[in-house]
């Protein structure tokens, strides 16, 4: 992992992996943490080898106040777009994805991709609860299914399924202690804390990996949470071994860190 600052803008770019190309999210923000940024590379690194590509999870970072967004984004894509490291961006916090021209990804809908795999996960399921994401539109994909999206706290609902978004960690320790779903479906990158995962452990909840559903077509989500989901360490360490395999074919060393 190395970051990569730029000389026309207060900006830089997290690369995972020297030598191959990669995508990943831009922010801007008064100050974006190079920390995060690299956690959410990491993230992209694993989800690019659970969908066996030879590519580099990246994350950048504008460091600009809102009115200046605009000249800031526009520097930002000039230079890139000089580099050779072949590096695609979705757009994050602050960025248009108009502004991001030629290296700009189309936007993916996660939510897809987060119903099928926790329907691979618990077929049988019934009942779901929403976390800080969209309970409309998740209910109009459930209700093919026939699963019901309940009201009240999300978080102590007894439900088969509990879609969760948010900023890294949302879900803690302490709030994994409460909950009652039987699954827990990130619908956004390292939502689930690390100290979280083990306490869902504990509990029996199973938690799916966000990296097996973020910027991953539904039926790629079906198969590998199905791979993984027996998995006598979990289905998120399962996946994190499914990907490192793949690394391991093309990194001369597995990056170190996982994303969780």
């Amino acid at each position: 992992m190395r970051i990569r600052k730029l000389e026309s803008t207060d900006a830089f770019v997290a690369v995972d992996a020297d030598g191959a190309p990669g995508q990943g999210v831009v922010r801007l923000a008064p100050k974006v943490l190079q920390g995060g940024a690299k956690d959410l590379a990491r993230s992209v690194t694993y989800t690019l080898a659970c969908l066996g590509r030879r590519e580099t999870g990246i994350s950048a970072g504008i460091n600009a106040p809102a009115e200046e967004a605009a000249d800031a984004v526009a520097a930002f894509i000039a230079e890139v777009s000089d580099w050779d490291g072949g590096y695609r961006f979705g757009a994050g916090t602050g960025v248009d994805a108009a502004a991001l021209g030629p290296l700009g990804l189309e936007p993916a809908d996660p939510l897809p991709a987060a119903v099928a795999a926790a329907m691979a996960a618990r077929p049988d399921a019934s009942t779901a609860a929403v976390l800080n994401d969209d309970p409309e539109a998740l209910a109009g994909l459930l209700a093919g299914h026939g699963v019901e999206v309940v009201d009240g706290d999300p978080r102590s609902a007894g439900v088969d399924l509990l879609f969760t978004a948010g900023k890294p960690g949302t879900i803690d320790h302490a709030t994994a202690e409460g909950l009652a779903a039987a699954v827990v479906i990130p619908t956004s990158r390292l939502v689930v804390g690390t100290r979280a995962l083990s306490t869902c452990a504990r509990r029996g909840i199973v938690v799916l990996p966000d990296f097996a559903i973020l910027d991953t077509p539904a039926d790629e989500s079906t198969r590998i949470v199905g791979e993984v989901l027996g998995d006598d360490e979990g289905p998120v360490l399962g996946a994190c071994e499914r990907a490192e395999a793949f690394l391991g074919t093309w990194m001369e060393a597995l990056p170190f860190g996982r994303p969780i």
